[in-house]
């Protein structure tokens, strides 16, 4: 194993034949200051926020409701403290704004509903456990592309169990969880990322063949019909989702990041046209056979047929949203709990209304540097394979806010989709920190091969020697021996 980072001199002093080595690998306790000051700056809406309870609601700093907050600040201190010791390379701006993002979700949650804060930040703490496995781990993302076919039978396996023996514990209508002994999930959070995880491995692989195809229909390049599978099986599997389980989101959300995979993949535009063609038609078509489908799209086109029953979760959410103003109402001095299940369906209202104009423009903008950041990230990786899978795992964060806040602002129908490390929820918070955890990795490992290839370069200069195991290369290349 090469190890690559100080150079050190071996020999004598005033030796001629001084040998550099380049000595690169994991060191143990690597600071990471960056992370930690923008840590501390990713504090602040938190704390403060819990400053400004404190004094609408006259409670001490110390009290109960607030234990939660200042636990989420110990959390992500310690996960911050296990990448130090861990040595890793991984990015340092990642973690400060997941951060920023979940200290959001958690002081919203504290101000709806402070009962469920404590159990938030459960899951926020098994999040950040998960996502630090997986960027510290011994083991290397290309295993995922090795095992896509497996990736790709455990998410058949989970739409399968949810069709099969999915629950409702909201009594909404939708079976979209699994339960097991009181404690339920929904395996759409994780089905997401394992998604990414096979379209991104077979798109490497079969690139050449989806891209030098001959036959063709009109203009549009037509691939090999076995090629040609996964595009039929990805539109059969959404409208599947939109039919059975009612599950708008999720079908826009896998369909958005099918389509970015093929088109940052292949290049080809016409596949994408062609593939939100046959989205759009099968959904018109399910408009106007199914009443379900029928009842979403009429209630967001015009809210008012219903304002005190359907549509009445709706209608508040635009009173709520129309008194924020520019500068809001005041945290903790609004009214978002007229809002029926403000802390899951409408966060991105409740800080509109207490925060304005400005704090909803200020997450917008949180989501925004972390899509230019993994995206950078993406587009700086050397492999394909990582290329694909750091598009795909920002893409799913990216669509997820475009779906819940233009519903949200009824720019298109409201859906049961999340807002990332914001919305309460133990499944949705358990996946992005997964995906975090899978882009920390890739970060890291990107950094390492970089590291190597720079120890190889140390060989076209004048008196270098670079050590792998047993063996050195000198200046001419050739390989000797430790001891010869």
């Amino acid at each position: 194993m090469i190890s690559v980072g100080a150079r050190s001199l071996v020999g004598e002093p005033g030796s001629q034949n001084r040998t550099r080595v380049a000595s690169v690998g994991r060191r143990w306790l690597r600071p990471r200051w960056v992370e930690f000051g923008l840590l501390l700056l990713s504090f602040a809406p938190v704390l403060c926020g819990v400053a400004v309870l404190a004094s609408v609601w006259e409670r001490n700093l110390l009290d109960q409701r607030f234990w939660p907050a200042y636990g989420f600040v110990v959390a992500f201190v310690a996960c911050h403290l296990v990448l130090v010791a861990a040595g890793t390379r991984s990015s340092q701006l990642l973690l400060p704004l997941v951060a920023c993002l979940a200290g959001i979700g958690m002081l919203l949650v504290t101000r709806l509903v402070p009962a469920l804060a404590p159990r938030q930040l459960l899951w926020i703490v098994m999040g950040l456990s998960i996502a630090t496995a997986v960027a510290i781990g011994p083991w290397e993302t290309s295993l995922l592309s090795r095992f896509k076919y497996s990736v790709a039978a455990v998410g058949i396996v989970l739409v399968a169990l949810t069709l099969v023996a999915g629950t409702d514990p909201n009594g909404s209508g939708d079976r979209l969880w699994l339960g097991l002994d009181g404690y339920v999930f929904q395996p759409s959070e994780l089905l997401k990322v394992l998604l990414v995880v096979f379209l991104a491995g077979y798109l490497v692989d079969k690139r050449n063949e989806l891209t030098q195809s001959r036959a063709r229909i009109w203009v549009l390049p037509l691939p090999p019909l076995p090629h040609l599978l996964p595009v039929g099986a990805m539109w059969g599997f959404c409208l599947l989702l939109l039919i059975v389980q009612r599950d708008l989101g999720s079908a826009l959300l896998f369909y958005g990041v099918f389509l970015t995979l093929l088109y940052v993949a292949l290049g080809r535009v016409w596949y994408v046209i062609v593939s939100i063609g046959l989205f759009l038609g099968g959904a018109t078509l399910c408009y106007f056979l199914f009443a379900h489908v029928r009842l979403r799209v009429e209630i967001w086109l015009d809210p008012w047929i219903d304002p005190l029953g359907r549509s009445f979760q709706i209608v508040q959410a635009m009173y709520s949203l129309g008194s924020g103003g520019l500068f809001g109402r005041g945290f903790g001095s609004g009214y978002p709990l007229y809002v029926p299940a403000t802390h899951t369906d409408y966060p991105f209202v409740a800080l509109a209304e207490e925060g304005g104009l400005l704090a909803a423009v200020g997450l917008v903008l949180i989501y925004a540097v972390f899509a230019t950041h993994g995206l950078s990230m993406a587009m700086g990786a050397r492999q394909p394979y990582r290329q694909l899978l750091a598009t795909g795992l920002v893409a799913i964060i990216i669509l997820q806010v475009v779906v819940i806040v233009g519903g949200n602002l009824r720019l298109i129908p409201l859906t049961g989709v999340t807002l990332p490390f914001v919305s309460y929820g133990g499944s949705s918070l358990l996946g992005s920190f997964l995906l975090i955890g899978l882009l920390l990795r890739m970060s890291h490992e990107e950094y390492e091969d970089q590291a190597r290839r720079d120890s190889w370069r140390f060989q076209a200069e004048p008196g270098v020697s670079i050590k792998s195991g047993g063996q050195s290369i000198g200046r001419t290349g050739q390989v000797r021996k430790s001891g010869t």
